[in-house]
């Protein structure tokens, strides 16, 4: 596991993605009321949006990103979903159903990752794509439910991404933590991030309804692997 539940902070998070991060013994508090926003990625500076348990949201997405792994750069593919289950109550609990899905193209310690979501925290730009779509969400896997699987040590994973723009590559943002502590709307995470970055490939969509925006985005599987 890379730089286990230490204070360090990346640039690129203190930027442009969780901007706050508590953190305590054993790892760090992510907070579901997050300020964060769309970011334009050659300035880096957000429209500033909140996180939130309650927001009503759809998010889909794949692609492949850059993890580094023992000062390796390693290309990861992902795939996600979440959205409120039916008969969802706005009580702050932030419950939410879907998939995580992360693979490592290398022998890495922490390569697979396959978990039910089972929490969202998330906000609807106001600013929206031509396609609709826009912002930014948390999704929350339980490493603990039958048959998911995890790396060796954690509880639960969360997934921040942001919808910047239709094209996706180069320009949305992925982000997956691993967890010592429970699923919930307010995991207790390892504060350095596995893989971070703008998409190499590929597409995320947040969105408030399966209404808004027309294009697709792509699996993990379906994403281009190439090689950086």
């Amino acid at each position: 596991m890379r730089n286990a539940f230490t204070q360090h902070i990346t640039r690129w998070r203190l930027l442009g993605s969780i901007a706050a991060v508590a953190v305590v013994t054993g790892g760090a508090v992510l907070s579901s009321s997050v300020v964060q926003g769309r970011i334009d990625p050659l300035s880096q500076q957000p429209t500033r949006a909140v996180v939130s348990p309650n927001t009503i949201a759809i998010v889909t997405g794949g692609g492949t990103v850059i993890a580094v792994v023992n000062a390796m750069n390693v290309v990861a593919s992902f795939g996600v979903n979440g959205k409120r289950p039916a008969g969802f109550v706005q009580n702050g609990a932030g419950s939410a159903q879907g998939r995580i899905n992360y693979d490592e193209h290398a022998q890495t310690p922490n390569r697979h990752v396959n978990v039910p979501v089972t929490f969202m925290n998330a906000s609807i730009s106001a600013t929206p794509t031509p396609n609709g779509t826009g912002g930014e969400a948390q999704l929350i896997g339980d490493c603990t439910a039958p048959l998911a699987e995890c790396p060796a040590g954690f509880q639960s994973v969360l997934v921040h991404v942001i919808d910047n723009s239709d094209s996706g590559a180069n320009s949305d943002v992925f982000e997956i933590f691993f967890c010592a502590g429970p699923a919930s709307a307010t995991p207790t995470c390892n504060p350095a991030p596995e893989a971070s970055g703008t998409l190499r490939t590929g597409n995320i969509q947040v969105r408030s309804s399966l209404g808004a925006g027309g294009a697709t985005a792509p699996t993990a599987a379906r994403a281009p692997l190439r090689l950086p």
